[in-house]
C-alpha cells in the first residue's frame, strides 16, 4: 500500500499547487520540490511492493516510504487546517494575530524541509544498500508458477468429486458438445480463488464423453506472469500428441501461431486456457484458434468475470459459487475419510471444523489434509478447533492464493479493497454509501469529465468483476449495484494487509488488540467499553472514525472531541447514541471533515458550529428529530450529498437563502417537500437552473397543480422518488417529460388520484419504475411506445388496481415484475395469461418466483436476483 499512499498523496499535492495556490503561499517552493522527489520514489514502489514479501530490506525501504507519504500529508494538512481556520476569523482577529500567523507558516515550513530531507535520505538508501526493487519479474514470476503449481496439487479432480460439482460438470459438458452450434464459441469457468474453477474444468476435460465428441484437446495455464512463445508451443505439443517430433524452422511466435492454426483448422477441437488473468492475455493468445465451423471450444478459467465477457461476450459463463453447508460436509468428509462418513462422536466438531471453512473449496481441503494425520478422537480435534482460523490465514498456502488477486490490483483498487476490512463481517453495505466513504477517503481519481461518483461506481464493478467483493443485490434488473459484502477469507486478507500498513484499524470482541491503534488512519469501532477507550479517540494522525456498535453510547470523550480529531476527513456515528442527543459545538473544529453519518442517531439539533465544516461533502440526518436546519447548510460550497429525513412530521420552515450562496455541485437531496418549493424564493427555482441533481428524494404534502409541477424538477434528475406528497393531479405526463429519469418511485400517498396516463414516447430512459401504496389508484394505462427501455416493475399494495395494462406485455427489455399485496383478480388475470412470461420474462408473486408460468425454486431465483450467472 505504500505505492497508494504515495500516489494519493502526490494527487493531492498537485491538485492543491494547481487548483488551490492560496492555500500553500509561503511553502510552494518546499512542496514543489516534496511532489517531485515523491515522483521519483513512485516509479519504484509497485516492483517493491511485490518483492517486500520475500526480501526483508526491501520490505523496510517499503515501510520508510509509506511513513513518509502519511508524515508529508500530516504536515500539508496541518497547513490547510491553519490556514482555513485563519480565514474563519473576523478581521480584529486576523489583524492582533498577524504575527502568530507567520510564525504558524514558518514553522510548517521547517516541516516540509524535514520531509525533504528524508525523501532524499529515503532514496539514497535504495543506492547505499544496493536494493534491487525494480528489476526484472522472474523471481515473482517463478514465485507465482511454484504457487500455482501448489494450488493444482491440493485441490483435486477425486477430491471434489462430489454431487454438486458432478452436476456442474455434467451441466458444462452438455453445453460445450451442443451440435448445433457450429461456429467456435468461448466458454468461462468463472469465480473467485479456492472456489475450484480449474478442478472443476479438468473433470470436463477428462470426461469420456468429451473425449469422444472432440478430436484435439489441450490445456495451457497462463496466470499473471507468462511468455507467450512457451504457452503456444505447450499448446502445439498437445494438438500433434506425443511422439511427433515436427517444430517450425524457427520458433518464433508467428511460426507458432500459424502452426496452430494449420494443425487446427479443420478439427473440432477443445482448448483450455487456465487461470487467464488479463484481456490482453485473451487478445494475443487467441488469434492462434481459428474460427472454424466444426463445433470447437475454448474453456477459460478466470478470477475476473471482465475477462470472461471480453473473450465471449454472448456466450455462456458459468460462475462457480462458495459451497452451501451439506456441500462442504460432503467434500470434508470425502477428503478426511476413507469411507466418506463421519464417526459419530467427532460429528459435532468436524461441523465446527467445516463453519469455519465459509463454504471456500481450498479451505476445506487443506484443514481436512492437517486433520487427517490427527488422532480421531472428540478430544483431539477439540484442542485443533482454535487453531483453524489460524492455519488459513496467517501465511497459509490459502492466503498466498488469496493474495495474488490483491496483488494484481493497480493501487486506486487496492485502497478501495482494503477498506472494506472497515465493515463487520457479514456486513450488507450499500453501495452508494461505500462509494461517498470512498470519494471522502480521496481513493477515487479524476477521470476526465466524469462524475467521481460514476468512477468510483466502475471501482465498485471492477472489485465484483474480479470476484474480490460479491454481490448481494443490484437496485433494479440489471441496475447499478444496490447492496454488496465481503466474503470473511477475503475480509481477514484486508485486515491483515491493511493493519500491517497502518492503513486501519479495529476494536471489538474479535479485534481486541489496542497495538498499533494510535498510528493508524483509520478506526472501526465494532464494540466497546467507551469508559476504557477514551485514549483511541485522541491519535492525532485519524482520518477517519466509524462506529458499528448501535448499542454505543457516545458520550465518555465527548471532552476529547474536536481538537485531538482535526484532522478526520469520516465520521460515521450511524445508530450510535449521541450525548444528550446532540452533536458536541466543537465538531465545529473539524475543518477538513467531508463525510458526517448521523443516520438514526436520535439527534434533535444541529450546532450552528456545523456552518464550519466548508469542505463536508456528505451530511446524512435521516432517521433524526432534527425539525431545522442551520442556514449555513445550503452555503457549504462542497456539499454533494444531503440526506434528511424527519422521523416525525416537522413544522413548515421557512429559511432565506441567495442563490450565490447554494452549492452547485450537489447531487443527492432528500429532505420534506415544502422546503425543496418554499425556502425563501423556492429551492427547487434553483436547482432547476444549476441543472445539477441527479437524486431527489421529497416527502410530505406537495400542494401544487401540474402546471407549477412541471417546473419543480431539474432536467438532470436521474432518479425521483416522491412519499406522502397526496398529488390530486396524474403528474405522469410532467414526470414523463423529465429526460434523463431512469428510476421512479411513487411511494406511499405519492398521488391520491384514481387514474394514470403513461402516454406514447413517455419515459424514454426510465429503468426501474415503482408504485407503492396508492390506495385510490384503480386504472392505469400505458399506451404503446411507452416506457420502451423499462426493465423492471414493482408494485405493492396498490388494492384497488385490477388489471395490469396489457401494453406492458410488448416492452420487450422488461424482464421482471414484481407484485406484493395486490388484489386476487389482478394476481389471477397475470397468472392466466402466458403472454405475461414473454422473452422469458420472471414475475413475482408476494415472494414466489415465476418463470415460463411455472415456479422458480429458492436458490434459482437467488442467481436471478443477484444477477450472479448469466442466462442466454
Amino acid at each position: 500500500m505504500a505505492e497508494g499512499a504515495v500516489s494519493f498523496f502526490i494527487n493531492k499535492l498537485g491538485f492543491l499547487l494547481e487548483e488551490e495556490a492560496k492555500l500553500l503561499h509561503g511553502v510552494e517552493e518546499q512542496a514543489v520540490f516534496l511532489r517531485d522527489e515523491l515522483e521519483w520514489i513512485r516509479h519504484f514502489l509497485k516492483d517493491a511492493e511485490e518483492k517486500r514479501k520475500r526480501i526483508q530490506m526491501v520490505d523496510v525501504w517499503v515501510r520508510q516510504v509509506r511513513n513518509l507519504a502519511y508524515d508529508a500529508e500530516d504536515v500539508i494538512d496541518a497547513f490547510i487546517l491553519h490556514v482555513e481556520r485563519e480565514h474563519n476569523k473576523s478581521l480584529f482577529f486576523k489583524i492582533i494575530g498577524y504575527w502568530s500567523q507567520l510564525k504558524n507558516r514558518r514553522r510548517i515550513g521547517k516541516w516540509i524541509e524535514q520531509i525533504n530531507r528524508r525523501t532524499k535520505e529515503i532514496s539514497a538508501c535504495r543506492s547505499k544498500y544496493d536494493l534491487d526493487v525494480s528489476g526484472s519479474r522472474q523471481d515473482s514470476g517463478h514465485f507465482i508458477e511454484d504457487l500455482s503449481r501448489k494450488r493444482r496439487n491440493i485441490l483435486t479432480v477425486e477430491e471434489l468429486d462430489i454431487m454438486r460439482f458432478q452436476k456442474e460438470a455434467a451441466e458444462v459438458a452438455k453445453r460445450l458438445m451442443n451440435e448445433s452450434e457450429t461456429q467456435r464459441q468461448v466458454f468461462s469457468i468463472i469465480g473467485a480463488a479456492g472456489l475450484g474453477k480449474a478442478t472443476l474444468t479438468r473433470m470436463i476435460y477428462n470426461r469420456t464423453d468429451i473425449k469422444n465428441h472432440f478430436e484435439v484437446r489441450a490445456w495451457i495455464y497462463v496466470s499473471q506472469e507468462y511468455q507467450l512463445k512457451d504457452l503456444l508451443l505447450r499448446a502445439l505439443q498437445q494438438v500433434r500428441g506425443p511422439g511427433s517430433d515436427e517444430s517450425p524452422l524457427e520458433v518464433t511466435i508467428d511460426n507458432l501461431e500459424g502452426e496452430l492454426r494449420k494443425n487446427l483448422q479443420d478439427k473440432r477441437y477443445l482448448v483450455v486456457i487456465a487461470d487467464i488473468w488479463k484481456t490482453e492475455a485473451w487478445d494475443q493468445i487467441s488469434a492462434s484458434f481459428p474460427q472454424n465451423q466444426k463445433g470447437s471450444r475454448i474453456v477459460l478459467t478466470t478470477r475476473n468475470k471482465d475477462v470472461a465477457t471480453h473473450a465471449g461476450p454472448s456466450t455462456y459463463h458459468h460462475e462457480l459459487q462458495y459451497l452451501k453447508e451439506e456441500d462442504s460436509w460432503e467434500l470434508f468428509c470425502k477428503k478426511v475419510f476413507p469411507s466418506g462418513t463421519c464417526p459419530n462422536e467427532l460429528v459435532e466438531v468436524a461441523r465446527e471444523v467445516v463453519k469455519k471453512c465459509n463454504g471456500l473449496p481450498l479451505a476445506i481441503v487443506v484443514i481436512g489434509g492437517l486433520l487427517i494425520g490427527k488422532e480421531r478422537t472428540h478430544d483431539a480435534w477439540s484442542k485443533t478447533l482454535p487453531n483453524v482460523n489460524l492455519q488459513l490465514t496467517q501465511d497459509s498456502i490459502c492466503r498466498q492464493i488469496l493474495a495474488l488477486s490483491y496483488t494484481d490490483l493497480p493501487y486506486y483498487l487496492k485502497s478501495c479493497f482494503l477498506y472494506l476490512g472497515l465493515f463487520p463481517e457479514d456486513y450488507q453495505i450499500k453501495a452508494n454509501r461505500l462509494i461517498r466513504l470512498w470519494i471522502a477517503e480521496g481513493f477515487v481519481l479524476a477521470r476526465g469529465e466524469q462524475k467521481m461518483e460514476d468512477v468510483a461506481e466502475d471501482y465498485l464493478e471492477e472489485l465484483i468483476q474480479r470476484n474480490m467483493i460479491q454481490l448481494v443485490k443490484r437496485k433494479y434488473q440489471e441496475g447499478p449495484v444496490g447492496t454488496c459484502r465481503i466474503h470473511y477469507f477475503w475480509r481477514d486478507l484486508a485486515i491483515s494487509e491493511a493493519k500491517n500498513d497502518r492503513f486501519l484499524d479495529i476494536h471489538g470482541k474479535k479485534y481486541n488488540s489496542t497495538s498499533g491503534m494510535t498510528r493508524s488512519r483509520r478506526l472501526a469501532i465494532h464494540s466497546v467499553n467507551t469508559n476504557q477507550n477514551v485514549r483511541h479517540f485522541s491519535n492525532h494522525k485519524l482520518r477517519s472514525l466509524l462506529f458499528f456498535d448501535k448499542e454505543l453510547e457516545i458520550s465518555k470523550w465527548r471532552s476529547k472531541f474536536g481538537e485531538c480529531t482535526k484532522m478526520l476527513r469520516v465520521l460515521e456515528l450511524k445508530g450510535a447514541h449521541l450525548w444528550e442527543k446532540n452533536l458536541p459545538k466543537e465538531i465545529g473544529k473539524l475543518i477538513l471533515l467531508h463525510y458526517l453519518g448521523l443516520k438514526n442517531t436520535g439527534l434533535q439539533r444541529l450546532p450552528t458550529s456545523i456552518g464550519k465544516l466548508i469542505t463536508l461533502q456528505t451530511l446524512d440526518i435521516r432517521g433524526t428529530n432534527v425539525r431545522s436546519v442551520p442556514k449555513a447548510i445550503w452555503k457549504m460550497q462542497h456539499l454533494r450529498h444531503f440526506f434528511w429525513v424527519p422521523a416525525k412530521l416537522m413544522q413548515f420552515q421557512k429559511v432565506c437563502v441567495s442563490r450565490e450562496d447554494l452549492p452547485r455541485d450537489l447531487l443527492t437531496l432528500y429532505l420534506p417537500s415544502f422546503i425543496w418549493m418554499d425556502i425563501g424564493e423556492g429551492l427547487a427555482n434553483y436547482f432547476v437552473e444549476f441543472d445539477c441533481l441527479r437524486s431527489l428524494r421529497l416527502y410530505e404534502k406537495l400542494a401544487l397543480g401540474n402546471e407549477k409541477l412541471q417546473n419543480c424538477f431539474p432536467s438532470s434528475l436521474t432518479e425521483l422518488n416522491l412519499e406522502r406528497c397526496q398529488l390530486r393531479h396524474d403528474p405522469s405526463a410532467v414526470l414523463a417529460s423529465l429526460p434523463k429519469v431512469r428510476e421512479l418511485c411513487l411511494g406511499v400517498s405519492s398521488y391520491v388520484g384514481r387514474e394514470m396516463i403513461f402516454s406514447a414516447k413517455g419515459f424514454v430512459h426510465l429503468r426501474f419504475l415503482q408504485l407503492h401504496k396508492l390506495e385510490n389508484f384503480e386504472e392505469w394505462r400505458v399506451e404503446d411506445g411507452a416506457m420502451p427501455n423499462l426493465k423492471h416493475l414493482v408494485i405493492r399494495d396498490c388494492g384497488r388496481l385490477k388489471i395490469l395494462p396489457n401494453e406492458l406485455q410488448e416492452i420487450t427489455s422488461l424482464q421482471k415484475i414484481e407484485l406484493f399485496g395486490m388484489s386476487k383478480a389482478l394476481i389471477n388475470n397475470v397468472k392466466e395469461n402466458e403472454d405475461w412470461y414473454k422473452n422469458d420474462r420472471i414475475i413475482i408473486f408476494d415472494g414466489d418466483w415465476y418463470k415460463k408460468n411455472h415456479i422458480i425454486d429458492n436458490s434459482e431465483s437467488k442467481y436471478f436476483e443477484s444477477r450472479l450467472v448469466f442466462f442466454p
